[in-house]
């Protein structure tokens, strides 16, 4: 059974109802949108308080998030925080503070063509992130993406025909943000029966709506943080990780221990061991609780 934690604006954190952990917690590894801060992109003081307190207690904190680098070091910037992570969920892994890379997993020529093609088969052009000096991702002509979330990629963007330029670059992921379910589970569905990719539909927590991530098969974020793990000679089994979504359940399912903020979808509230208050109420200090 889940445990829940008080509130997060009580005044001290009382361990006492806390159940024990089976091994101490040496690395928490957290999602950002909907967990380590809300819709408005905004830290709670309380989480910086906590961020401060586990860097004090020398645990450290990895973000494990589908935001692409730039985009993730956007919000780092704005909150005024500096953290490695696992970008664009699990296909790279950079230590932003030692500005190293520890993790990275690219999909294969022949793959990436496959899946392309069956995104064009079905008139979704996608948003191809590729690992490259000048841009970020690939654009059609039309992209099949929340016009929000394109005003914020387009200037790091190559313009350019997608099935016949994915085969010259190295593709780290497919998306499609803020759309209708209904168009992309067809879609989803095909790309998973295939076994040539992971395909996954979350609530998006950011552009309403559901968005899609195609991913070489068999990697997740915990693929990334295994890599941070061995890099920092950390035990896999004494992780706690942190998520709200359909893109957090491979990692949850893999730590020592999960954490989910009420907020979260029912598929991520099922796996967690712990549940505490949303990003929202303050909800991520109650982690110095289980540590």
């Amino acid at each position: 059974m889940p445990h829940n934690l008080a509130p997060a604006d009580q005044p001290d954190h009382n361990t006492a109802n806390v159940p024990p952990m089976s091994t101490p917690i040496e690395l928490v590894a957290t999602d950002l949108d909907g967990t380590l801060w809300g819709r408005d992109l905004i830290l709670h003081p309380a989480h910086r308080e906590a961020l401060d307190e586990l860097a004090s207690r020398d645990i450290p904190v990895v973000a494990a998030t589908g935001r692409r680098p730039r985009s993730a070091l956007e919000g780092f910037a704005r909150n005024d925080i500096l953290l490695p992570a696992v970008l664009l969920d699990g296909t790279l892994g950079e230590d932003f503070p030692a500005e190293t890379r520890f993790h990275q997993a690219f999909f294969d020529v022949p793959t990436a063509v496959r899946i392309i093609t069956m995104f064009l088969d079905k008139a979704i052009q996608p948003c191809v992130y590729i690992d490259h000096a000048d841009a970020d991702l690939l654009l059609g002509p039309e992209p099949f993406t929340d016009p929000s979330h394109l005003e914020a990629v387009v200037e790091f963007a190559h313009h350019t025909e997608l099935g016949a330029a994915v085969p010259d670059y190295d593709v780290l992921a497919f998306t499609v943000i803020g759309a209708e379910r209904a168009s992309l589970a067809p879609l989803a569905a095909e790309i998973n029966m295939s076994g040539l990719a992971e395909a996954t539909l979350v609530r998006d927590s950011l552009y309403g709506g559901t968005s899609l991530s195609v991913i070489p098969l068999k990697v997740t974020k915990w693929n990334g943080v295994l890599a941070f793990c061995e890099a920092s000679d950390i035990s896999p089994d004494r992780v706690l990780a942190v998520g709200d979504a359909g893109n957090d359940v491979g990692m949850l399912r893999q730590a020592g221990h999960a954490v989910a903020p009420r907020t979260a979808s029912a598929d991520v509230l099922a796996l967690a061991d712990t549940i505490i208050d949303g990003p929202d109420d303050g909800g991520w200090v109650q982690i110095l609780d289980l540590v």
